[in-house]
């Protein structure tokens, strides 16, 4: 039980991670994305700040997820 609270969380974690990077988007999306930004916020602490919460959510959901991956495996 624990472990599948623990899988989900990781979950939420990641697919927050995902959201605030803007990497579920193509190529051309995300170049747009970045030239937008640029020029609204030339000294780029927004972009910086986001992309320092979107480490740290991805980091939290790997220490969520990892051990779960290794619990499964060992009781497999």
């Amino acid at each position: 039980m624990i472990i599948k609270i623990m899988f989900w969380i990781g979950a939420f974690f990641l697919i927050l991670s995902i959201a605030l990077s803007g990497i579920a988007v193509s190529g051309d999306r995300i170049r747009a994305n970045y030239y937008n930004e640029r020029d609204a916020d030339p000294d780029g602490k927004e972009r910086r700040s986001r992309l320092k919460w979107t480490l740290i959510f991805f980091l939290v959901s790997v220490v969520f997820i990892a051990p779960t991956f290794i619990i499964y495996l060992i009781n497999k």
